[in-house]
């Protein structure tokens, strides 16, 4: 079905129940938007995009909020039922609750699934240069698929994404919205205020992810792990017996580019050599974690023993997770960096931790996937007077506070809500704050703590 480009069509809204797994309910409304899969093009092909909306429990005359999920790519409605559930429950309770699975994603139409998984040589150490061949190759053959199939995964990116929101908006019925976004989440709430907020009554947006801040810094990913050792060195838990985290991280990364390590894993005949660009990944994974961070100190003395079960064990648990979906492919690539950030990344990954590892494989991906980084427009800071309420955590290596204190400079009526011991993650002791903010009071409280300690070492 062909749809022009400043049209939208609500194909169908039903009554419905927002189940939990433990048995909770609350009721619900479904529906799909159809929209546009180009603004640029006067007209193309439908996209198909289910939403759920939550109906409050008591009319408080609030917009409804419009939950943006991360990732990019994942499964808004799936969420609502999971991990999200306790959130829905309580925001209901005073606004509508609605969410949509993105463009691309799972759950939407087209679904850009990747079904051509990067094929590694396993017989020798994997390097940046040989991830990305086999990450390009993966690339080629999906982009050459999609196309094949009608789909241009050039429409697949955020500035597409926010005017769907704001089509959202309009089949809702609603003059404005309140927006809650954590992650890419807030990256795409941050690209609807730039371009919608006169729709936009109020905002929420976690673990900020600002327009120029999809390719991370690897001296702020030097910073997160100094950070950990610094807390590492006065651990209770820890009694002492780690005093240089970061440098026994370092030390393992030279003993691996000498002597990479080697293990069995299921489905390859022959032991797997892991190196230093294998250790960089796996540690890579643990930027956003809190499970992750409170292991590591007992990972490094494995390490620092020669003892690599548990290495192999995570390296094969990423290998097999590193087929990046389609969406994601196209949303992140499509975001870019600007040629100042592309410098800064370059100029600090020569000696950093773990180089350049966690951004990968972007930006080295377009050419094969056939993506075009949007403008440096997109990446410019975003200046809006929507009132936002920007929630950071002090453990949180993805998503830095620095992103949200440089993401409020362009918010005069933002604040700035800071959580010590705050990993990549939405704790629910944020709800109180986030619940009065929606009703329109002032965060009075700018900064609160969760507990974080490392697991003892054996």
């Amino acid at each position: 079905m062909q749809i022009k480009n400043t049209e939208y069509h609500l194909v169908g809204r039903w009554p419905s129940r927002l189940e939990h797994a433990d048995g909770r309910a609350l009721d619900a409304e479904r529906g799909v938007l159809l929209v546009p899969s180009s603004r640029r093009r006067d007209e193309s092909a439908a996209i198909a995009l289910p939403f759920i909306r939550v109906t409050a429990r008591e009319n408080l005359g609030l917009p409804p909020l419009v939950v943006l999920f991360g990732g990019p790519g994942v499964g808004a409605i799936d969420s609502f039922r999971g991990y999200f559930f306790e959130y829905v429950e309580r925001l209901s309770a005073i606004c509508d609750v609605v969410t949509f699975d993105q463009r691309g994603c799972h759950g939407a139409l087209p679904d850009l699934v990747n079904a051509f998984p990067p094929d590694y040589d396993l017989a020798k150490p994997m390097t940046r240069e040989s991830y990305l061949a086999a990450q390009r190759y993966s690339a080629a053959r999906l982009g050459a698929y999609w196309r094949e199939r009608g789909v241009d995964p050039n429409d697949y990116n955020t500035v597409e994404s926010a005017h769907d929101v704001d089509d959202l908006r309009k089949a809702l019925g609603a003059e404005r919205v309140n927006l809650y976004g954590a992650s890419y989440g807030s990256h795409l709430g941050l690209a609807v205020l730039r371009l919608h907020d006169e729709h936009v009554d109020r905002a929420i947006l976690c673990l900020v992810e600002g327009p120029d801040d999809t390719h991370k810094l690897p001296g702020n990913v030097d910073r997160h792990f100094r950070h950990l050792a610094d807390l590492a060195r006065s651990d209770a838990n820890l009694d002492g017996a780690c005093n240089d985290l970061f440098g026994e991280f370092s030390a393992v990364l030279d003993t691996l580019e000498r002597t990479p390590a080697e293990g069995n894993v299921k489905g390859v005949e022959h032991p797997v050599p892991i190196g230093k660009f294998g250790l960089q990944c796996v540690l890579g994974n643990a930027l956003g974690s809190t499970r992750a961070m409170r292991g590591l100190p007992a990972f490094a003395r494995q390490l620092q023993r020669r003892d690599y079960a548990a290495l192999v064990r995570r390296f094969d648990r990423w290998r097999i997770n590193s087929t990046v979906h389609g969406m994601m492919l196209a949303m992140d690539h499509a975001a870019g960096a600007s040629p100042e950030r592309i410098r800064r990344i370059e100029a600090e990954r020569a000696d950093a931790l773990l180089d350049d590892s966690f951004n990968l494989p972007f930006p080295f991906i377009g050419e094969e996937l056939g993506v075009t980084e949007l403008d440096d427009a997109f990446r410019a800071p975003v200046q809006s007077d929507t009132p936002t309420l920007l929630c950071a955590g002090t453990l949180d290596g993805r998503t830095p506070v620095s992103n949200a204190e440089a993401a409020l400079r362009g918010l005069p009526n933002g604040q700035l809500l800071v959580v010590e011991g705050m990993g990549h993650e939405e704790p629910t002791l944020l709800l109180d704050a986030q619940v009065g903010f929606l009703r329109g009071r002032n965060v009075a409280v700018k900064r609160l703590a969760i507990p974080f300690a490392f697991d003892p070492m054996a």
